[in-house]
């Protein structure tokens, strides 16, 4: 019987059973070239060409000479001992160190020839942003967050850019003239072209100022500018600075500081700080030239709340003529004033300050090379005045308001000044009880001449 040739067996044809073949052993050649690759760039990862890449590319981004220590790797953690970067005339900063890196690097962009950095863990950064500069050429910027690409090399089939995923230093030390931002902690994340930059922890300082305690910090970087969204600082004792503006690296700072309730006895000279108290409160501004050249430009407009001024020359006199001893200690209901300051000059106008029912002041000064110069009007209860001869009359002539006012001129070293209104009042009680005398006198005279006249009219009476 013959059999059907539907029911025959077919041998597959040569080019299945290669297909067949060739799936499995390419799927062994792409795990074997997977390892391949992997190995090599794992050797490549572990060598000094990779470490001097990345010396390379960071400096360049930063417009500095830049040093990295050997890497040491565990799977695919790396660690390093230290960066170093001395900075050009373009660069943001001086000198740059960081230590103990600790960065997590993945693979998985590797097509895209970027060394995807998951995360960059650093346990200090110090940021010198005076000093000495590297003699490097301008060069043009780039952005922090990807590095320039590279030129055409050996090694062309690597990637040739570095990206950060996420980044934490957990001790930030930033360093300027006269100041500086140390203990504080950061985190960082890329955020349209720039960073996102959260802070917390640390202490500010200025010159011989008082630490400020940094309760937050909200930034954003984008080169070659750190914008300041949000920032607070706090005294010990309980007053807060808050601040946002711009730190353009490459010419100048613009901040703004609202100061609430900032305790101001801590920031004046010895001298000052025995006779005044109070918290200050407003609103400022600051400007300054990056690199600082001098000092910077202050402004703004602030108030005093819970003052006292106790010890003052001025006031222990007119305490003294007043025979009102509230003088020699004087709290005050209101304090206020517009100010600039720069290196060498602090300028206040709208100057106010009130003792309620006792005695206000009014008026502008300034203070320069440590001497001040100011004028003044000075305003007192007319009963305050009881006991002072000729006060009103000569002294203190215009009334309003309440009180009776005078003029004042302030000179001198500003710890301690001379006033003019001192030896006026002494020379007005001086006068009137001269003019005093001489009426009683004149009184008396005339008394007398007339008691004369009528003894004499008694004893020779008219002859008729």
């Amino acid at each position: 019987m013959a059999v059907s040739s539907n029911n025959r067996t077919r041998r597959p044809s040569p080019w299945v059973r290669l297909l067949l073949w060739a799936i499995p052993v390419c799927f062994v050649l792409l795990i074997v070239a997977f390892f391949v690759i992997r190995s090599a760039v794992e050797t490549y990862l572990r060598s000094d060409a990779f470490r001097q890449f990345v010396a390379k590319k960071a400096g360049e981004t930063m417009h500095a000479n830049a040093e990295l220590a050997p890497l040491n790797f565990s799977g695919s953690t790396i660690f390093c001992d230290g960066f170093r970067a001395q900075g050009g005339p373009d660069a943001a900063f001086a000198d740059l160190q960081i230590e103990q890196i600790r960065t997590e690097v993945s693979l998985r962009r590797f097509f895209e020839k970027v060394w995807q950095v998951e995360s960059f863990d650093v346990q200090r950064v110090r940021v010198d942003l005076t000093g000495p500069r590297a003699d490097r050429p301008a060069e043009p910027s780039a952005s922090p967050l990807t590095a320039p690409k590279a030129d055409n090399t050996s090694n062309g089939w690597l990637p040739n850019r570095v990206e950060i995923g996420h980044a934490t230093v957990h001790d930030t030390q930033f360093i300027w003239k006269d100041g500086g931002l140390r203990g504080t902690v950061f985190d960082a994340e890329p955020h349209e072209g720039g960073w996102q930059i959260t802070g917390q922890g640390g202490k500010l300082t200025y010159g011989k100022l008082p630490e400020l305690n940094v309760e937050s910090l909200h930034l954003r970087y984008h080169a070659p500018s750190l914008f300041v969204n949000g920032a607070e600082l706090r005294q010990p004792s309980g007053g807060t600075l808050q601040a946002t503006g711009e730190v353009d690296l490459t010419r100048q700072v613009d901040m703004r500081l609202t100061l609430t309730n900032i305790n101001i006895t801590p920031y004046l000279s010895d001298d000052w700080r025995l006779r005044t108290k109070g918290n200050l409160s407003g609103e400022v501004t600051v400007h300054s030239d990056l690199p600082p050249h001098g000092g910077p430009q202050i402004s703004g407009s602030v108030r005093l709340t819970q003052g006292e001024l106790t010890a003052l020359p001025v006031l222990d006199q007119i305490a003294t003529f007043t025979r009102t001893q509230q003088f020699r200690r004087l709290n005050l209901s209101t304090a206020s004033g517009d100010f600039t300051q720069d290196d060498n000059r602090l300028v206040v106008k709208n100057f106010v300050a009130e003792s309620d029912g006792l005695i206000r002041v009014e008026g502008a000064f300034n203070i320069e090379k440590g001497n001040i110069d100011g004028s003044f009007l000075v305003g007192v209860t007319p009963a305050s005045l009881q006991w002072l001869p000729g006060s009103q009359a000569r002294v203190f002539t215009e009334s309003r308001a309440g009180y009776v006012w005078a003029p004042m001129h302030l000179t001198g070293p500003a710890n301690k000044p001379t006033e003019d209104l001192t030896p006026r009042l002494i020379a007005a009680a001086e006068g009137a009880v001269i003019e005093g005398v001489k009426n009683t006198t004149e009184e008396a005279v005339k008394t007398g001449q007339g008691v004369l006249k009528g003894a004499l009219d008694l004893l020779l009476p008219p002859t008729k």
